[in-house]
């Protein structure tokens, strides 16, 4: 059987369209090809020729209906195709195809099993141009789907120039994480020689756990070793363990300057959902306290301190109660101070209605009696501290010298406190009225050990204490809150209303000691706030659209007045505002006002007196501190072309493919976005006497696409009080279609680099690539 003109043939999963397909039934085997198309050909100034030499982008100029076949996943494109439907084996003169996003060209190509391929004068690339930027050509090789590429030799052609070439080579023909050698990246540090950075082993144990090894290798001596271990049960738990251990030079063995320092650096997580009312987190990291000098990561050398914490918490569906275990560290790697809570246990009852009776509907809140608005509530916290605080001690005799040593402060301390608490909040016509009684008791038991001078003969000891506290405090209050509201009605260039919101609230509370050594005075104070929120509803163009409501500002003050201070008795007036214009510019900030007079006892030396500096000084109070904010953001609409969506999905395969990507990859850039501009200006003013400080700083982030091709990244920070540009940095990637180009710079600073990068984006060959870098003194990169 012959079909000519569009013909189909479809069995089973097989599908194959071709101008001309000739079908022999007695043997299920089937031959189709394309027809030359002589005006196509005339109209492209082509011959006509059906030579082996010509390109598949000539082919299809010259012929129409050349073969395309489906066999499920796979397609096949061809000059000429045999193929046997019972046999499932087939022969492609001048084939290709597209298998995991790599697409292979041969002038053979060999179907003999239903996931295996050989081909002849192989060509494979991750480029979909029709010349491709970049290909490896084989004269034999062997495709085994969702496993490898085997071809042997294998030569490296760029721009159609052979690169190099290599007897043998193996690619990956499979998504997901696979177990590879993890591909270093080459470079030059001017402290520590030429170096190779990441080189390791990449293991993918299971579908639930992997593992890698990375290292880093310098020509002076200096080595770095990684490892990681991730594990994670979809739904249920996750978890990693990270080590590091660094050992760098600097100068050669006979350098009268040379450096040898060693560091390491530990982490563990874990994130658990035991039960839908059960979880666990963890988050701990050990390190040593030059772990941030003896980096040659920009972001670890930044980060000079450590916060570890893992909880067990736990609730009870249906009850207000819930409980949780929590221990924590906080490691000072500048001066070596350690904090940590070795653990703190602690029980919640939140806010409970004991005297309430069960309601048949959901909207019976105002028939409450007033006993069922009661609420009681409880919480016990017990915690196990320690603590090593670094103190330097000047003119310590060590050995037969004087000098200033590192001495640490260790502070011991057990504590339990408890609280219990009742309240009612009834409403009164607009006013809601909430009393409340509470009662909290503290104990703590503590050690503290000094290191001290010896004055006898200046050599450094320790001096302990030890003391124990108890306290119960009675406490109780009340207070009133209300709403309301100020409306204008201007119906003016677009204005329908403008609104006034003000949020009054006023409480008092009586605090006093009846439990415990050392009784404290009682406590009597009172505290005023007032929220103010301005609003702005604009007339709405369109009949039966809803009305744009737009916040205007966010002005909040408050203040208290403690009536059994013996004087000073109002604290400072605080106040914060938040406004926005438009989506244009955010504004936030806040002040607070000291309503005393400050004088000089000595020179040098200020106090507050109890004089109001409206009786003083004929003005109501005096600015102590003041804050401002502001921030914008702007940014083009996002690309929807093909090409950058292409190049995005690109990428996100790159993170979700490859079990390495984020070891030791940074975020790759978006070029569908046009442009992208952020700023920000923050300004801090304290002006209490003797030491009033200023701050005031300038960010700024430009991402913007010189061409469709090209995207820039600027991105500093800038101190306008010393007149210093903090932490430029530049960055230009340009999208090569196939390839990505990436250069990063820190022009000056301590931590001034470069790195110059060009590689495949295509994940399964990211690792060809191209690498150029340098930096500082330091050897951060």
């Amino acid at each position: 059987m012959s079909m000519y003109a569009s013909s189909d043939v479809r069995y089973r999963q097989m599908q194959l369209k071709a101008e001309r397909i000739d079908v022999d039934w007695s043997t299920s085997r089937l031959t189709s090809f394309g027809l030359p198309d002589t005006s196509r050909a005339a109209r492209h100034g082509l011959i006509d020729s059906t030579r082996k030499s010509d390109t598949t982008t000539v082919r299809k100029k010259k012929f129409k209906g050349l073969p395309i076949m489906r066999d499920g996943p796979e397609e096949y494109h061809g000059f000429r195709l045999g193929y046997n439907f019972k046999t499932k084996r087939g022969i492609i003169e001048v084939g290709e195809t597209e298998i995991e996003k790599g697409y292979y060209h041969g002038e053979e190509i060999k179907k003999v099993d239903k996931d295996v391929l050989f081909v002849s004068d192989g060509r494979y690339t991750t480029c979909d141009a029709d010349d491709p930027h970049f290909y490896f050509y084989s004269p034999e090789m062997k495709v085994t789907f969702q496993d490898l590429v085997i071809a042997e030799p294998v030569y490296l052609y760029i721009a159609d120039v052979p690169v190099f070439v290599l007897p043998f080579a193996v690619f990956p023909n499979k998504g997901g994480r696979r177990s590879g050698v993890i591909a270093p990246a080459y470079g030059e540090d001017p402290s520590r020689g030429r170096y190779l950075r990441h080189l390791g082993y990449y293991l993918a144990l299971s579908d639930y756990m992997d593992w890698n090894f990375r290292s880093d290798l310098y020509t002076k001596g200096g080595y770095s070793v990684y490892s990681d271990y991730r594990y994670a049960l979809r739904y249920n738990f996750t978890g990693s363990v990270s080590g590091e251990y660094k050992s760098l030079h600097t100068g050669e063995p006979s350098d009268p300057n040379r450096t040898e320092t060693e560091s390491y650096r530990l982490n563990l997580t874990h994130n658990q959902e035991i039960d839908p009312t059960t979880r666990l987190n963890i988050d701990f990291t050990l390190a040593s306290d030059n772990s941030y000098i003896n980096t040659i990561d920009l972001q670890q050398a930044l980060d000079q301190s450590i916060i570890s914490n893992a909880t067990l918490s736990k609730s009870w569906e249906g009850t207000p109660n819930s409980m949780s275990v929590n221990i924590s560290r906080r490691q000072n790697l500048v001066d070596g101070s350690i904090s940590e809570v070795l653990p703190s246990l602690s029980f919640n009852h939140s806010q409970s209605y004991p005297f309430r009776r069960s309601k048949s509907s959901s909207d019976e809140s105002s028939k409450l009696e007033w006993y069922e608005m009661i609420g009681v509530g409880y919480n016990i916290n017990a915690t196990n501290n320690q603590a090593k605080i670094d103190h330097k001690v000047d003119s310590i005799r060590v050995d037969t010298t004087f000098q200033t040593v590192d001495a640490f402060e260790r502070d011991r301390s057990q504590s339990v406190s408890q609280n219990f608490s009742m309240s009612i909040a009834p409403k009164l016509g607009y006013f809601t009225i909430a009393p409340s009684l509470s009662y909290s008791d503290q104990r703590s038991f503590a050690t503290n050990t000094l290191p001290q001078r010896s004055w006898r003969d200046s050599t450094l000891a320790d001096t302990t204490e030890i003391s124990t506290t108890r306290a119960g405090y009675l406490s109780s209050g009340v207070s009133a809150g209300t709403k309301f509201y100020g409306i204008v009605q201007p119906n003016m260039f677009g204005v329908a209303a403008i609104r006034h919101t003000v949020t009054p609230s006023l409480s008092f509370t009586y605090q006093k000691q009846i439990v415990g050594d050392n009784f404290s005075p009682r406590q009597m104070y009172a505290s005023l706030g007032v929220g103010n929120v301005f609003e702005m509803k604009m007339n709405s163009s369109d009949t039966g659209t809803e009305a744009k409501r737009i916040q205007l500002l966010n002005l909040g003050l408050g203040m208290s007045y403690n009536f059994t201070a013996d004087s000073l008795k109002f604290s400072e007036l605080g106040t914060n505002f938040r406004t926005s214009i438009g989506r244009l510019l955010d504004i936030g900030g806040g002040a607070s006002f000291n309503l005393y007079q400050r004088v000089e006892t000595a020179p040098g030396q200020y106090t507050d007196i109890n004089k109001f500096l409206f009786s003083e000084e004929h003005r109501l109070a005096r600015l102590t501190n003041f804050n401002v904010s502001l921030s914008t953001s702007w940014s083009g609409e996002k690309s929807k072309s093909n090409k950058h969506q292409s190049f995005v999905d690109t990428l996100a395969g790159n993170r979700s493919q490859s079990g390495t990507y984020g070891l030791y990859q940074e975020e790759e850039p978006d070029f569908s976005i046009p442009w992208k501009l952020s700023l920000s200006w923050d300004f801090g003013q304290s002006m209490v006497l003797p030491s009033p400080t200023h701050s005031s700083n300038m960010h700024g982030h430009l991402e913007f696409n010189l061409t469709e091709n090209w995207k820039f990244v600027l991105d500093g920070a800038y101190d306008v009080l010393n007149k210093q540009v903090l932490t430029p940095e530049i960055k230009i990637s340009r999208d090569l279609h196939c390839w990505l180009m990436d250069f990063d710079w820190v022009p000056i600073g301590t931590y001034r680099h470069f790195q110059f990068e060009i590689k495949v984006a295509a994940p399964q060959l990211r690792d060809i690539k191209v690498t150029k870098s340098g930096s500082g003194d330091r050897g951060v990169y």
